[in-house]
């Protein structure tokens, strides 16, 4: 706790990316004497009107020229053409930079039965409207968007990895930009490429991407499917095999698991032999947290609403969202941390600290399923994932009208009070 003594809430979600933005203004010469609105002014300004979900430029002016809150902060007053011109001013490496830095430096919680099978990010990418006059932004003839693509470290539930393109922009080049060594990619449909696969795996890398029905292939061995008792419930028609798919020209092999789920028929293609079926079919399940991450940038942000019209500007606007959420996820897992630390309940155990073992598992009967860890991929679904993954309105709500109090075992509990909503 030492090292939030005397700040309040804004600064000590702000404090890990403070020494950072400081660097970079630093770098640039006459910046503080030249420009009122001056990056760290700038980052700060925008990082604020994020936290507090504010959507326009316009409305952040109005926000820090009339807020006590902000003019007790220290916030810099500016006008909409001061920001403007600064989205225009300051290069995007700037802040990609600043957000590569927190990826990388950032001590948050990962999910250990996530991360005992490697590595794994989640590819997507997701439209963004776009005006009229944003040519650049070409999508349709009638209407113009913008898309992010990204990668989402499934381990860590945090984005690790985007761009920003036109709406048009291919998005298994974005994969094919971001491959690593080691690392397991889960994709959808979208991303069903035989060459696609191929690059993958000569890259020593690894996929589950769901197939398409129509897709044809033959069979080359039948493997035994694995599937904890507890959730075969849940599926049904299970299948796992080795195959080539007829029209690959490489004719290379793949594994593919089959099964129903709710009505529904899925396919899902890897190059992982490795991992069970259930692990397979969970992993995959996992994808949908990207599409929350998006949702969460576009209504809870209200990033849906451009702040800038430059394709500069809209990078900046988009690693200044990555920003904010790294900087608000970390600060909810030390307020949990600092909460639970602090409860006088005799039941709670020393495990009570960064690293341990946040998630449960629940029993398992199966002779087939004997990895220790395997029905925990179903338990983070519940309430560990709203507890130290999830920054809901109501937690941002009270962040928000806790800015300005000293961030202290008391205020970390009054918020920590509203991580279930």
């Amino acid at each position: 706790m030492s090292e939030h003594i005397d700040k309040n809430v804004f600064q000590t979600i702000l404090s890990p990316v403070l020494p950072l933005i400081e660097v970079n203004q630093n770098s640039l010469h006459n910046d503080l004497d030249t420009y009122k609105l001056s990056l760290s002014s700038f980052t700060t300004n925008l990082l604020f009107g994020i936290i507090t979900r504010i959507k326009s430029v316009g409305q952040i002016v109005t926000e820090i020229k009339t807020s006590p809150t902000a003019k007790a902060l220290g916030l810099v007053v500016a006008s909409k053409s001061m920001y403007n011109e600064a989205f225009n001013r300051y290069p995007p490496e700037i802040f990609k930079d600043i957000f590569h830095q927190l990826v990388k430096e950032l001590d948050l919680h990962k999910i250990p039965e996530i991360s005992h099978l490697g590595k794994m990010l989640i590819v997507d990418g997701s439209l963004f409207p776009a005006i009229s006059n944003m040519a650049w932004a070409c999508y349709k003839k009638t209407a113009n968007a913008i898309k992010m693509h990204l990668s989402f470290e499934l381990n860590r539930m945090i984005p690790t990895e985007f761009i920003s393109t036109e709406g048009n922009f291919s998005e298994k080049e974005f994969v094919k930009q971001i491959l690593r060594e080691g690392i397991t990619y889960v994709c959808d449909r979208g991303y069903i490429a035989f060459n696609l696969f191929k690059q993958i795996s000569d890259s020593n890398a690894f996929f589950i991407i769901r197939g398409k029905s129509n897709m044809t292939y033959t069979v080359k061995e039948c493997l035994t499917a694995t599937v904890p008792d507890t959730f075969l419930k849940f599926f049904s028609d299970i299948t796992d095999s080795n195959i080539i798919f007829n029209s690959d020209e490489n004719k290379a092999s793949y594994r593919i698991v089959s099964f129903t789920a709710m009505g529904e028929n899925y396919i899902l293609i890897t190059n992982r032999n490795d991992l069970t079926t259930y692990e397979i079919i969970m992993l995959y399940a996992y994808r949908w947290q990207v599409e929350l991450f998006f949702r969460f940038i576009k209504r809870t942000f209200k990033g849906i609403h451009l702040m800038s019209q430059s394709p500069h500007g809209v990078q900046i606007q988009f690693y200044l969202y990555m920003i904010a959420y790294l900087l608000l996820l970390s600060f909810k897992q030390d307020t949990e941390i600092i909460s639970r630390e602090n409860e006088k309940d005799e039941h709670e155990s020393e495990e009570n600290n960064k690293n341990e073992t946040l998630l449960t598992s629940s029993s398992c009967s199966n002779s087939n399923a004997k990895r220790p860890y395997v029905c925990g991929l179903v338990t983070l679904l519940g309430e560990k994932l709203k507890q130290f993954y999830k920054i809901g309105l109501h937690w941002l709500l009270a962040v928000k009208n806790n800015l300005l109090e000293i961030f202290d075992v008391n205020i970390a509990k009054v918020i920590a009070q509203y991580s279930y909503q």
